[in-house]
């Protein structure tokens, strides 16, 4: 069967900047021959062992491979032979939480065109990149017979392969299978490197340094033992020893007869017990509570379909009815804000997104140098004064960062506005940025400008308001909520879809930035409340309800659900205790402050994932690791460009480093967007290089390798 040829740009190699060598290509699209990687004779491997093998330990692998092939231009490594050991319970490359056994209902919240493992020209790296497909472009290489699967998907997943667009949000099982594929063509590329892998199935218990410089013996679960020069922990998301409040729900519940589920990774609960037609109270109303969600409803034989006579329109303008199968629960939810997260953003900017003005790189580093020098940094005002942030005590998020940020977001969509709906507004658009940037950012002169100069309240965008929509929310009946939040909702994914609005999404694009700056801004900068609380917790929170939520089908269905009496709405700041219902039997109540009415029901979910806390977590490998290391803020601190793990003293932990979720650098996935010099296969590439440097920095005693008892799968 002939194939149709390949497009140019796939056909392109890599264009170095300023260190990458053109390595890509395709299978052939995605592989070129590479010399054989020779080593003086006699000379002992560096050992690696990498505990996870998900997405972030192949982005690693990738990253170490191109590290040890050498400098430029192609020549051989003169460096040790490298053997890596990968240990994880869970199926290497897709790793627990992108494994293909989960439902096919379940979706990614980023399109297929926004998800890649693979560097590209777009990144600063410090040694060549072996560049790949996204995960549009290797669906799409996969129906035109340019890749072939070594495992043919199942049928549903086949059919996704067949017609899965660049904006379509692919199922996780389909990013599985992406994933899966992706690490064998990385663990091809290190074998054509002369690069050792082993894969064991296992669960990693303790690491124990041997003597005063090592090797590292890494103990695990199944008995068996393995010796290296280094490890590098890139557990991802782990599960918690339940909190405190946790633990007595459920011991009530048990005691009481009542349903109660913990947090916890939705796919992984079974809600069996859960029965048609029972009221269930949700608390979050996070991606968890959306999964939850569609598991209870399309997964119990439920159905959407489009309003009568929207069948032709395009899906992200169809209404949706719900039909139900009779085996749904009644979910009621509730949370802080009392409404989701706010939907993905699917319009296009027609133009680059615009660099931050006022939070930027150039005033956090001389922040940073302030404190570090003792003297006053000029220039940190949210106009460029020196009010505000001109001292040299460390800055407080709130204080000092925070009224930077949110004057950045409303220059931001107020720009877009200005410049491309211009007809929406009144006043030239430097009147309004004088405002912006001469008032606080919460000031009843701010909005009392706005009101003026953007007449349609679907315009505007405030901070505050965007964050809790429902402040000062007093309302007398739980319908009267319902109806509230789906206003919001159809608002909500106006803003979202709409080309009208795309001031929505150049404030995504900023929020990006602002995560990033944030991320790799020095801790020296920082208050310690800023570092424990104020940037993982507080900040995290509004970036992910902002600027991580559903695709807007999710919220579609939603709405349609609300119709149909299947969901209903409990209200902000959601509080629960045990009562007795009005029969006398044992309840949960669900009290908002905003609604007169409270709600009982005979079973509650806890709808988020646990949080990531080294001191409580149940991964026994990191729980280990908290002992050694010291812990900020509920995270393992590291070096924050290189990853290496620091005592609790701040001296690095001799051959230990960790990436990812539970460290002190916040990070943005274990994998992202082509194209944009994406921020973890920066670090990826940082802590490859910082590896390779203290291996070879001295002559360190040479590591044998214990018979390992565990499963060896590759």
């Amino acid at each position: 069967m002939r194939h149709p040829p390949a497009p140019e740009h796939d056909q392109a190699m890599v264009n170095p900047t300023p260190t990458q060598q053109p390595l890509g290509g395709r299978e052939d699209a995605w592989s070129v021959t590479a010399p054989q990687a020779s080593s003086p004779s006699g000379r002992h491997p560096h050992t690696i062992a990498l505990i996870g093998a998900g997405p972030r330990a192949l982005m690693l692998i990738e990253r170490l491979t191109a590290h040890h092939a050498g400098a430029a231009h192609g020549r051989p490594s003169r460096r040790a032979p490298l053997e890596l050991h990968l240990i994880d319970p869970h199926p290497a490359g897709a790793g627990r939480i992108w494994r293909s056994e989960q439902s096919p209902l379940l979706r990614l919240n980023s399109t297929a065109a926004d998800v890649t493992v693979f560097p590209d020209a777009s990144c600063e790296l410090g040694a060549p990149a072996f560049t790949g497909p996204s995960l549009a472009q290797w669906a799409k290489d996969v129906r035109n017979g340019w890749i072939t699967l070594a495992v043919a998907p199942d049928a549903t997943t086949a059919r996704e392969v067949d017609r899965l667009q660049p904006t379509d949000f692919p199922s996780r099982r389909l990013h599985s299978l992406y994933l899966s594929w992706a690490f064998e063509r990385v663990l091809k590329r290190a074998a054509d490197f002369g690069i050792a892998i082993r894969t064991h199935q296992d669960t990693v218990e303790r690491v124990v340094t041997a003597g005063d410089r090592g090797p590292e013996v890494v103990h695990l679960a199944s008995g068996g033992v393995l010796t290296a020069d280094a490890v590098v922990y890139l557990v991802g998301h782990t599960d918690a020893a339940p909190s405190e409040e946790s633990a007595q729900l459920a011991q009530a519940s048990r005691e009481l007869g009542l349903l109660y589920f913990p947090p916890a990774y939705t796919a992984d609960v079974d809600h069996s017990a859960l029965a048609p037609g029972q009221d269930v109270l949700v608390r979050g109303l996070g991606l968890a509570s959306i999964d939850l969600m569609v598991l209870l409803t399309e997964g119990r034989g439920g159905r959407f379909e489009a309003l009568p006579g929207q069948e032709n329109l395009p899906e992200e303008h169809q209404g949706l009815r719900y039909v139900p199968s009779g085996r749904e629960p009644r979910l009621l939810f509730g949370s802080r804000r009392g409404v989701p997260y706010r939907s993905k953003s699917m319009q296009t900017l027609g133009h680059a997104p615009a660099p931050l003005e006022v939070f930027t790189r150039e005033r956090v580093l001389a922040a940073a140098d302030a404190v570090a020098s003792g003297t006053v940094a000029s220039g940190t005002g949210a106009d460029g004064s020196d009010s505000g942030s001109n001292s040299v005590d460390p800055w407080d998020f709130e204080r000092d960062a925070w009224p930077l940020i949110a004057t950045e977001l409303h220059l931001t969509h107020y720009r877009e506005l200005f410049a491309h709906h211009a007809e929406r507004t009144r006043g030239g658009w430097e009147a309004t940025r004088d405002v912006i940037v001469g008032t606080p950012w919460d000031s009843a002169a701010l909005r009392g400008h706005l009101l003026a100069a953007v007449p349609l309240d679907v315009d505007r965008f405030h901070v505050a308001h965007w964050d809790r929509p429902l402040t000062g929310l007093a309302t007398a009946t739980r319908a009267e909520v319902d109806s509230l939040l789906s206003a919001h909702l159809r608002t909500d994914l106006r803003q979202h879809v709409d080309q009208a609005h795309t001031p929505t999404l150049a404030v995504w694009h900023a929020l990006l930035q602002i995560h990033v700056l944030l991320a790799e801004s020095p801790r020296a900068l920082w208050t310690q409340r800023s570092l424990e609380h104020s940037i993982p917790v507080v900040w995290q929170s509004f970036f992910s309800y902002l600027a991580s939520g559903p695709p807007p089908v999710r919220l579609r269905q939603l709405l349609a659900l609300v119709e149909a009496g299947t969901v209903g709405f409990v209200g902000p700041d959601l509080s629960v205790e045990l009562t007795r219902d009005a029969k006398g039997r044992p309840a949960f109540r669900a009290h908002s402050p905003a609604v007169a009415e409270p709600v009982t029901a005979s079973a509650l979910v806890d709808a988020w994932l646990p949080a990531t806390n080294p001191l409580t977590t149940t991964n026994p490998a990191l729980a280990d690791l908290a002992q050694a290391a010291g812990v900020v803020g509920r995270r393992i601190v590291v070096e924050a460009r290189t990853g290496r793990v620091l005592r609790p003293e701040g001296t690095p932990l001799d051959a230990r480093w960790a990436l990812g979720a539970a460290t002190s650098t916040p990070d943005a996935g274990a994998f992202s967007r082509p194209g944009v010099n994406a921020l973890p296969f920066r670090s990826t590439d940082r802590a490859a290089g910082a590896i390779f440097s203290w291996l070879t920095a001295a002559s360190r005693p040479t590591p044998h390798l214990v018979p390992s008892l565990s499963t060896e799968i590759s």
